[in-house]
């Protein structure tokens, strides 16, 4: 019985190192790419950029190994990060079906949260975007200007408590993060978590809570698709529950936190549903909530292309957890980077007063295409999506081997010229958002700074030239193809409101503190020398 036994493990065992150590043989080609030195042989530099300091480690990688970069992996494997326009095109287009977010990712997100958009593979994710592709059209996102002013207002009249003209320091991440929540709460879900004031239930500690504890366990993600293979969800959830490493529990708790309020908040808007428009219309989001619109085209649809209520429930954790830090890192960007350029702040608020004080008017006069038509607001939004993403760089995995030509030769480290890359099945591909933003044969000799006036002009030809695949404004910051950003749009508008409240209510100067940027499953703000994991932003404001 125990040979049964040791031959069973022994067979698995070969099960799984047999396929990768021929993928590292396939690989063999690989190793002359160009890219940064491997301190170890175990670990490669998959240490170096998967902590919470790699920020800075991740930027020198992503902009000075050229447009495709060998990071090599644990135990030899090879990933390459490639930000070159040709090479990406192919893997969007020829291979759109072919590369996908590796197994292990979707099988995170299905574990965690159910079968939402990010953890639906194949046949199972086009049904669920071609859902929610129309749910996020500007058509509806018109309607939801007036409930981002609303949540943005509140903001403002919150911070204007604890602000004398003077000048405050606030610690501002906290309130960008609930007002994010409470944008998306009433936009997306037709759901308040509270006064920003008094923000704080056990949902909206969850769903902060997952970016860094995701952090700690992702060198460990790759084991979760063998894990399932081998035992049951329940057994695991059970497992989970009692394993003595203190993130893995953490990390139920958020899913079962985050699943049990999404299904009574589902719940009720579907009885609400069954009673009316009119009852709709009496709820925060007046019915034009993102998941009273999706609920309604569900009920249109035919039997056998509606999403299910667990379809549901995913698509509403990605909801909350996609457009929530993301956004308020982002918006945080925006405000750190006016602090420091002042004449650029002055510029931005003089633009507003223009719009609306010196017009007879408010932002709330304002509609959706007027908000995306004030230059300089637009232009310190797009400069600062494409100087900073919230992701530098998404994986993709291909389970068949794929030739991807090159826009321009490389040099590999012996010397040779490498026209087109060979990629074997299985090898992890990253998809360089931050070195396309900052590469200068397309943005220019300035692609490195920060510089909101390139918007306010004609941009260099290179721009165009370049092709470089893109769903706004020539930038890899909202990826492309199948797993585009399915709701930049909705992202752009939460920015560019936010910042014209807190804009025209406040002068922004820097904090003697140090701003550093970790990583926290996004990029998120931290004071240096900080140990906390919660996002940091202390930041001056002065009443206007």
């Amino acid at each position: 019985m125990i040979g049964l036994v040791f031959l069973v493990l022994a067979a698995c065992l070969l099960a799984v190192v047999l396929p990768e150590a021929r993928k590292r043989l396939r690989q063999r080609h690989l190793r002359t790419i160009p890219g940064p030195p491997v301190p170890s042989f175990w670990t490669g530099v998959s240490t170096q950029l998967h902590n919470p300091y790699a920020v800075e480690y991740r930027e020198h990688v992503l902009t000075e190994y050229g447009r495709v970069v060998k990071l090599p992996a644990f135990l030899g494997d090879i990933h390459l990060a490639i930000s070159d326009s040709l090479a990406l095109t192919t893997l969007y287009g020829k291979y759109r079906d072919a590369f996908d977010l590796p197994g292990w990712h979707s099988e995170t997100s299905n574990t965690v949260f159910g079968p939402g958009l990010t953890a639906a593979r194949g046949n199972q994710h086009s049904k669920q975007r071609k859902h929610l592709s129309p749910v996020f059209s500007v058509r509806y996102l018109r309607d939801m200007v007036i409930m981002f002013n609303q949540v943005a207002q509140e903001l403002a009249e919150t911070l204007a408590n604890q602000v004398s003209r003077e000048g405050t320091e606030v610690e501002l991440s906290e309130y960008l993060s609930r007002f994010s929540l409470e944008a998306v709460g009433r936009t997306a879900l037709g759901y308040s978590f509270g006064p920003l004031d008094l923000h704080g239930t056990d949902y909206s500690r969850a769903l902060k809570e997952f970016g860094p504890t995701l952090v700690k366990l992702h060198l460990w993600r790759p084991v979760l698709p063998w894990l399932k293979r081998m035992f049951p969800l329940n057994v695991l959830r059970f497992l989970a529950s009692v394993f003595p490493w203190y993130p893995v529990r953490h990390m139920k708790a958020i899913s079962d936190n985050v699943y049990e309020t999404s299904r009574q908040v589902l719940r009720r808007k579907g009885e609400l549903l069954k009673q009316g428009d009119a009852v709709m219309r009496q709820e925060i989001g007046e019915g034009k909530d993102l998941m009273s619109i999706l609920l309604r085209q569900n009920v249109m649809g035919l039997e056998g292309e509606r999403l299910t209520e667990d379809d549901m429930l995913g698509q509403m954790s990605l909801l909350l957890l996609a457009a929530t830090d993301t956004t308020s890192a982002s918006i945080t960007r925006v405000v750190q980077l006016l602090a420091e350029h002042p004449e650029v702040q002055d510029e931005v608020r003089r633009e507003l007063l223009d719009a609306t004080t010196h017009a007879g008017r408010t932002l709330f006069d304002l509609d959706y295409d007027a908000f995306a038509k004030l230059p300089h607001l637009e232009a310190v939004v797009r400069e600062t999506l494409r100087m900073y993403p919230v992701f530098y760089m998404s994986n993709r995995v291909s389970d068949e081997d794929a030739v991807l030509p090159l826009s321009e030769p490389i040099t590999g480290t012996d010397g040779r010229s490498i026209t087109e890359l060979f990629v074997p099945a299985g090898t992890t591909i990253w998809i360089n958002m931050l070195g396309s933003n900052r590469d200068p044969t397309i943005w220019g000799p300035d692609a490195g700074e920060w510089k909101p006036a390139r918007w306010l002009a004609p941009l260099p030809p290179s721009v165009a030239d370049a092709r470089v695949p893109s769903v706004f404004a020539n930038m890899s910051t909202f990826a492309a193809g199948p797993r585009s950003c399915i709701g930049y749009n909705y992202a752009l508008t939460e920015m560019r409101i936010a910042v014209a409240h807190l804009v025209l209510a406040f002068k922004f100067t820097p904090s003697d503190k140090e701003i550093v940027w970790k990583l926290g499953g996004i990029v998120s703000p931290s004071v240096r020398g900080s140990t906390s994991m919660k996002p940091e932003f202390p930041v001056v404001l002065s009443r206007i």
